[in-house]
């Protein structure tokens, strides 16, 4: 799984769920909550499927933890 790198707006760091493959919005999407979803005006255009990378990364770092310990499981 390829994890990507934030953008920077306003000081904070983010990243779009649009930009994730479409297996990882799905199973993103399912384990947060929808209020945790952000519309962010970046250089004049309002993106509207923002997440603070910090939720993200540790989705990341979990949902990674639980695909390798699968791996291992299934070996």
């Amino acid at each position: 799984m390829t994890k990507l790198t934030p953008i920077f707006i306003d000081g904070k760091k983010w990243i779009q769920l649009s930009q994730l493959s479409v297996e990882q919005a799905r199973l993103i999407k399912y384990w947060l909550p929808i209020s945790s979803l952000r519309k962010v005006l970046f250089q004049g255009i309002e993106l509207t499927d923002c997440l603070d990378f910090e939720t993200y990364d540790f989705w990341f770092r979990t949902n990674q933890v639980t695909n390798d310990n699968q791996v291992l499981l299934d070996f």
